[in-house]
């Protein structure tokens, strides 16, 4: 069979265009990529060269969007704080190279593929339709907005396809306006295009430029990659029919709860990310720069022992809700994590735990119970990282597709869980799942049987779902009080790994060893208490306090006093 040979147009970020490659090798059969043509920097929306620089705050974007210098500042302004954390951290090495991923790097990456490369501002109109010829693309793909000549169409044996509404307007976000996206699909020199696949994407409260144009691209990559399916076997209308299939099964479970959600009518604005006040932030900091927790980093790094921390948490959304954090917010913890901690699977986190070895502060990120949001806005953000997630499902709420009752008995409604649908095409793409029983039961029961029904069963319904082996349970809740030893014993029988909510470190075993009790911690929204919970700061202040707070009750306890007296 000939190869199916797809050449990108580009102008979005050199690192989109690089990835979105990589889904064409990895997700269409017998396709090949047979050139990348890149829009130069400077040309690019300035949206799409800040996430290329990790830029985390859009509300900087009006008046950065301009100007070199703009966009580079917030940069020297954290420098100090990035050079102090780590020096706190012992220096560790092989982390994580957070620079801008350019078109120099575009073109390198290319030549080591065997991919032609051109770079779009060097070749001008006419040097780009010769090289397109020379490739004999059997289909073009266009990423981003891009004004197409209508020859490229007829150049290509299955024309060109891209998306249509790419760049979104801040104030359009701000005022709740719908976005509409969809695939256009032009052939034979046509100057009108055939519509393939449209969706309509409600704008929730705190969505924000950054965040959504993370969502906005995940969401069209995958549209075009469908399309690219359908249009390699079929023609424009069976193209559409499979597109508009796959949407169906994929995509509108996610978009509909999001249209009919009681917490869209709700304010907008920025979401509020910190749980304990600044001054008490400040204090606890100082025990951060203490002598005894530089030492304690320092001398990991020497022996090649720094703990694992794997961090909770629940859904990346952006509409309110109680354990939600938004999509721009996580967008720019990761990018926090990345600069000073090596982000690894739960998998990946066991390996290193049983071979004795951490040389680097090291966490695994986990989100439980299964909710619909993360398939969009959690993935939009681990996709453009690269970052590994776990996600812990309840089974029986993604079986019946209906709301958490942990959520109704707070009066929370529209937060759906992901469909089984959405389960399995997130796990071919490299997402770890794991079970939280069957119906978020409380495993702080003694009844053996009911417990039972909770924790094996929900594995073999993951694996039926997912054609997975499921290595890991979470407990629901996750605290001592929620888990008997009665289910502590049946997850050690049934699962590899069992995690709780305890807090603590995870240290590397030895022998070859692993616990099977794996603690995680909080994943705090705000980057400054997140910091602070990693290297159990809080964990230190709690044993101050009970320190201090026995040490008063001895002094005033009567009968010490008594005895005091006495002796006198």
């Amino acid at each position: 069979m000939n190869a199916f040979r797809i050449l990108v147009l580009s102008n979005a970020r050199p690192w989109r265009a690089w990835k979105f490659a990589n889904r064409i090798l990895g997700e269409i059969p017998g396709a090949e990529v047979c050139g990348i043509v890149q829009q130069a920097k400077e040309k690019l929306p300035p949206v799409q060269r800040l996430i290329a620089l990790g830029h985390t705050d859009s509300s900087r974007l009006p008046a950065h969007a301009s100007g070199k210098a703009g966009l580079a500042s917030p940069f020297r302004s954290r420098q100090l704080t990035q050079r102090m954390l780590r020096w706190i951290h012992g220096c560790p090495r092989d982390l994580k190279d957070l620079r801008e991923f350019t078109l120099e790097d575009l073109e390198e990456n290319c030549r080591k593929a065997g991919w032609p490369f051109l770079p779009m501002e060097a070749a001008g109109p006419e040097g780009l339709l010769d090289f397109v010829r020379r490739q004999s693309a059997g289909l073009i793909v266009v990423l981003g907005s891009l004004p197409t000549d209508p020859e490229l169409s007829s150049i290509s044996l299955r024309g060109l396809i891209r998306t249509s509404n790419n760049e979104i307007n801040p104030e359009d976000l701000m005022a709740g306006k719908d976005v509409v996206t969809g695939v256009e699909h032009f052939i034979a020199a046509s100057r009108s295009a055939n519509t393939v696949a449209s969706v309509i994407i409600p704008v929730q409260p705190y969505d924000a430029i950054l965040g959504f144009t993370l969502k906005l691209d995940l969401l069209s990559d995958d549209l075009l990659v469908q399309t690219a399916l359908g249009l390699q076997t079929g023609s424009t209308m069976q193209a559409g029919k499979m597109v508009s299939h796959w949407t169906e099964e994929i995509i509108t479970p996610y978009l509909a709860q999001l249209k009919r959600s009681p917490q869209q009518s709700g304010p907008r604005g920025r979401q509020s990310k910190r749980f304990r006040r600044a001054w008490k932030l400040c204090l606890d900091a100082l025990l951060l720069i203490a002598p005894y927790t530089v030492a304690r980093n320092w001398n990991r790094r020497r022996q090649k022992q720094y703990p694992v921390v794997i961090l909770a948490h629940h859904l990346v959304s952006d509409r309110p809700h109680r354990m939600g954090i938004s999509t721009e917010t996580f967008w720019g913890l990761i990018r926090f994590l990345q600069s000073h901690y090596r982000i690894v699977s739960l998998s990946e986190a066991v390996a290193l735990l049983r071979s004795g070895i951490v040389d680097s502060p090291t966490v695994a990120l986990t989100f439980d119970d299964g909710y619909a949001d993360n398939f969009v806005s959690l993935r939009a953000v681990a996709q453009e990282t690269e970052t590994p997630v776990t996600l812990f499902v309840a089974t029986s709420p993604v079986d019946q597709h209906l709301e958490f009752e942990h959520d109704l008995l707070h009066a929370e409604r529209g937060a759906l869980p992901m469909t089984w649908a959405q389960a399995r095409y997130w796990s071919r793409r490299g997402a770890e799942f794991g079970s939280h029983t069957r119906t978020h039961f409380d495993c702080g029961s003694t009844h053996e049987e009911r417990l039972t029904a909770e924790i094996v069963s929900s594995k073999d319904e993951l694996e039926r779902q997912l054609e997975q082996p499921v290595k890991f349970f979470a407990f629901p809740f996750g605290q001592p009080g929620n888990m008997s030893d009665e289910a502590a014993a049946i997850a050690a029988d049934t699962y590899e790994h069992f995690v709780s909510c305890f807090g603590g470190e995870n240290l590397p075993g030895e022998n070859g060893d692993a616990p099977q009790h794996l603690l995680r911690k909080n994943f705090y929204p705000d980057p400054w208490e997140l910091e602070l919970e990693l290297q159990s700061i809080f964990d230190q202040v709690e044993k101050i306090k009970r320190k201090v707070r026995w040490k008063f009750l001895d002094v005033f306890d009567p009968s010490k006093t008594l005895k005091f007296d006495s002796k006198r």
